[in-house]
């Protein structure tokens, strides 16, 4: 145990674990840790990005643990069917989820009706990987840049439009950091789903969106459509000789990212357990390679990071939700 105690500080310290329940019946010993298949939830439907992620990671993780992690989809109201499940799971470490940017970040900011509370402290365990967001236009488009897109929207109130695969999401919420930084004032076209928008965005009928480059990246190669800018932090490798966003408009960032979290309470000699085995997991060269190849990137491991990750990402949520006035419910 005394190799923990180093842990256990630094979580306690930073607040990121609260202690679990009392009764020793809740909680896993770390030594025998884990003796059973652990339960990966994932809020979406099988076959999108999330859930190959998951079974990608899980897979991983299993080898490394000894023994499997089962991925369980527990679909509906964009993610909060499985946060509310994990808000009321057991806290011994087998029960996890992959977690999107939705239902951490957007859905407790913008929904009254979540099925759980927006205060829970999940137990952040580690971020799996990152995907950068791109500025696309039709490959059609008579704008060849960003600023070009944004004078002609100064100039043309309300005769802007941009795509998002639904209100609220992380897509909407990039193009609302858009408007509220350039200073234009576009509207925002919600779809059903991330195909109908950029379906739509190919044929021109809307002007832009902010999406990551996985998720779009056969229409890019394919010449369907255009990137303007990134808004990385920093330029892609991909395309060194684009933009940022950041480099026009200070501290427009915007990402989708996923990272695994556990239940409340989870303590931190199971936290590190799990930690481990993502982070090692994560950077599994068969692993790497299919990220990659989506265009997305490895994040910085570890619960600390993640802790971070996640403060800085509500603050400018939420600073974007209130000037923009979003709400689901």
């Amino acid at each position: 145990m005394k190799r923990f105690a180093g842990v256990l500080l630094a979580f306690a310290a930073a607040g990121l674990w609260a202690a679990p329940p009392a009764s020793p019946a809740s909680a896993a010993s770390p030594t025998d840790f884990p003796s059973r298949p652990i339960r990966m939830i994932v809020g979406f439907a099988a076959g999108g990005v999330t859930d190959i992620t998951a079974r990608q990671i899980a897979t991983e993780m299993g080898e490394l643990l000894g023994q499997p992690v089962v991925v369980d989809n527990r679909t509906g109201a964009g993610g909060n069917i499985a946060t509310a499940e994990l808000s009321r799971a057991r806290p011994d470490g087998y029960t996890l989820m992959l977690a999107s940017p939705g239902q951490l970040v957007v859905n407790p900011l913008t929904q009254k009706s979540l099925g759980f509370d927006p205060n829970t402290r999940f137990s952040l365990i580690s971020l799996v990987n990152e995907s950068p967001f791109v500025f696309l236009v039709p490959a059609t488009s008579k704008f060849r840049t960003v600023q070009d897109l944004v004078a002609w929207g100064k100039a043309h109130p309300r005769e802007l439009s941009f795509g998002s695969p639904g209100i609220g999401t992380t897509m909407h919420i990039a193009g609302e950091m858009l408007k509220v930084a350039a200073g234009i004032d576009a509207v925002h076209v919600p779809y059903r789903g991330g195909a109908q928008a950029t379906n739509d965005l190919i044929a021109g009928r809307v002007d832009f969106m902010i999406d990551s480059l996985g998720s779009v990246s056969q229409a890019v190669q394919s010449g369907q459509l255009k990137v303007l800018a990134t808004a990385a932090p920093s330029r892609l490798p991909q395309f060194p000789n684009l933009p940022t966003l950041a480099e026009t408009y200070p501290n427009l960032v915007a990402s989708s990212w996923l990272g695994v979290v556990g239940p409340p309470g989870l303590s931190p000699e199971i936290v590190a357990v799990l930690a481990k085995a993502v982070e090692r997991g994560s950077r599994a060269p068969r692993y790497v390679e299919t990220i990659e190849r989506r265009g997305s990137r490895l994040a910085a491991p570890g619960p600390a990071a993640f802790a971070s990750h996640l403060d800085k990402e509500r603050d400018r949520v939420e600073r974007t939700i209130v000037r923009a006035g979003i709400k689901l419910d």
